[in-house]
C-alpha cells in the first residue's frame, strides 16, 4: 500500500495554477500529472498548465479529447506546441464527452491512427479503460476496441498504458484487471481512484461516470459507515487490491487519483499513506490515516 501510494498519480484542471505549485511543492519528482480537457479551457491554458508541471519538477500528461478538436492542422498544432513548449511525451486520448464532434474526430482510435501522432517527443499514449463498462458501449466492443488501441500504439513505436475509470469497489476493477492481463501481459494499467472527498459529492461523479454499481459499496463498508456519512476515502480498495493473492500477477500495475475533494486534499492524504502513517481496520475493510 506504501509502494502503491508512492506512486501514484493525479489529475489537475488546465486553469488550477494553485493546485499546481501547490502539488510541485509535495510530490516526488517526475510524478505523472494528468490535465483534464474542460470544453471552457482553451489551447493556451493547456500549454501553460503542461509547462507549468514541467518546471515544477513534474510529467505532464495532457488529456487529448477527440470531438473537441477542429479539424487535424488544430491536432498536430497542438501536439507540436504541447512537445516543444513543455516538452510533453505522454498523452491521455479520450474520445470527449460530447454527443456531436466538432471535426472529423469521433473517437480516441481516430485520433491515434491520425498522422500528427508522428511526433518524435511522443513515446507513451494513456487509453481509457472500463472496469464497470460503458453507459452507451457493450462489453465485448469496449475489448475489442481497447486492443485495437493497444496494437496501434505498439505498431507506431509507442508505448501503450491504460487509466481505468473510478471505481469505489475492488471486485470489478479485479474481475476486469485478470482478463485484461490474460490479453495483455506487459501494459501498464492506472486504477482509477477517487480522492478523499464528501459522500455527496463523490455520488453525483459517480452517477454522472456511470459506476453507480461500485458507488453502493460507499454505504455498505459496515465498519466504515460512521465515517462515510461524512466523507469517503479510497483506502478500502487501496487494501483490497494490495491483499489480493494475485496481487502479482496483476502487474504492472498502479493507482490515478481523481482529485474531486480538491488536489492538494488528495495529495496530502496519499502523502501520508506513503509515510505509512495508517492503521488497518480490524474488520479487514480499509484502514485509518494517521495525520
Amino acid at each position: 500500500m506504501v509502494e502503491l501510494a508512492r506512486e501514484a498519480s493525479y489529475e489537475v484542471s488546465a486553469r488550477d495554477g494553485e493546485a499546481i505549485k501547490k502539488a510541485g511543492a509535495r510530490l516526488t519528482p517526475g510524478t505523472r500529472i494528468s490535465v483534464t480537457w474542460m470544453p471552457a479551457d482553451n489551447d493556451d491554458d493547456r500549454v501553460s498548465a503542461a509547462r507549468q508541471l514541467r518546471d515544477a519538477g513534474l510529467e505532464p500528461v495532457p488529456h487529448i479529447a477527440a470531438r473537441m478538436l477542429k479539424d487535424e492542422h488544430h491536432l498536430d498544432r497542438l501536439l507540436g506546441r504541447l512537445s516543444a513548449e513543455a516538452g510533453v511525451g505522454q498523452l491521455l486520448v479520450i474520445s470527449g464527452d460530447v454527443k456531436q464532434a466538432v471535426g472529423p474526430f469521433e473517437s480516441s482510435s481516430d485520433l491515434i491512427a491520425s498522422s500528427a501522432f508522428r511526433k518524435p517527443m511522443l513515446h507513451t499514449i494513456w487509453v481509457g479503460g472500463y472496469p464497470e463498462g460503458h453507459p452507451t458501449i457493450d462489453d465485448e466492443t469496449l475489448r475489442a476496441v481497447l486492443d485495437r488501441k493497444i496494437a496501434t500504439i505498439g505498431e507506431l513505436g509507442m508505448t501503450p498504458g491504460v487509466i481505468t475509470q473510478f471505481c469505489f469497489d475492488a471486485e470489478p476493477i479485479l474481475q476486469w484487471m485478470k482478463a485484461f492481463r490474460e490479453r495483455h501481459d506487459g501494459v501498464a494499467v492506472r486504477v482509477g481512484l477517487a480522492g478523499p472527498a464528501g459522500i455527496r459529492t463523490l455520488l453525483r461523479y459517480a452517477a454522472i461516470c456511470g459506476v453507480g454499481a461500485s458507488a453502493k459499496a460507499l454505504i455498505t463498508r459496515g465498519a466504515s459507515i460512521a465515517r462515510l456519512l461524512s466523507e469517503a476515502a479510497p483506502d478500502p480498495v487501496i487494501r483490497d487490491l494490495a491483499e489480493t493473492p494475485t496481487y502479482g500477477e496483476l502487474q504492472p500495475v498502479g493507482f490515478h487519483l481523481f482529485p474531486f475533494g480538491g488536489l492538494d486534499r488528495t495529495v496530502r492524504w496519499m502523502e501520508v499513506v506513503a509515510a505509512g502513517r495508517f492503521k488497518l481496520h480490524s474488520s479487514a475493510s480499509g484502514f485509518q490515516v494517521l495525520e
